[in-house]
């Protein structure tokens, strides 16, 4: 559970910055789980709360987790969508990004990539009353929307399977948001260009980069 996670994460912050970060932090974890849920709701019919236990060695997949709100939001704001931008996210799991875009008020035609397919069909189920949401269930590189021109990534892949990502790209003039950005050799190519937008208030940390084609 995402609660038991960020308990966790409290614990070793406490040991690492004191009681007074780790209060602030804590503040702030409980209001975004409320938040989430009732965005979660909202959009989505119901709370992202499952958490998958996959295993990359396996099958090239990590672990379902669900994004932040509050990271998705402080990612976003540094990021343009364009109204024809097709918005693709891969590994969607529930749904929690799909919410969050819908949140925003868009409209974008947007695509979720899920390879389990009992989650797939969950949020094929949740979304059916969006016309603008479509749910793909199989492997995320096989089924990579060829309309797709914005692509989020949560540390979906193991390193392979992001070599595999970046060629099914191709030439193609795209946006990847890569939250958890453990592999970017793939992308290190001189195709791409690569700009840190990683946060860090001392409170609020987090590792991500914005990838566009390189002109």
């Amino acid at each position: 559970m995402q609660a038991i996670d960020y308990l966790k994460r409290a614990g070793t912050r406490l040991r690492a910055k004191g009681w007074r970060n780790t209060a602030t932090y804590s503040l702030g974890v409980a209001t975004e789980l409320v938040r989430a849920c009732v965005l979660d709701v909202r959009y989505g019919g119901k709370p992202c709360l499952t958490d998958l236990k996959t295993n990359a060695n396996d099958d090239h997949r990590h672990t379902m987790v669900h994004s932040d709100y509050h990271i998705l939001r402080k990612i976003f704001a540094t990021v343009p969508i364009a109204p024809q931008d097709v918005l693709v996210d891969v590994g969607c799991g529930e749904g929690r990004v799909i919410n969050f875009w819908l949140s925003l008020g868009l409209t974008n035609a947007m695509i979720g990539l899920e390879g389990n397919e009992a989650v797939a069909d969950r949020a094929r189920r949740r979304y059916r009353k969006y016309p603008n949401v479509t749910i793909i269930q199989g492997d995320a590189v096989d089924n990579l929307p060829s309309s797709g021109t914005l692509f989020y990534l949560y540390n979906p892949f193991s390193p392979q399977t992001m070599e595999r990502f970046v060629a099914a790209l191709g030439e193609r003039d795209a946006t990847i948001v890569y939250y958890i950005d453990n592999y970017l050799n793939p992308f290190r190519t001189g195709s791409w260009t690569i700009c840190d937008i990683g946060y860090d208030d001392g409170i609020l940390e987090y590792r991500a980069s914005l990838i566009t084609r390189r002109r």
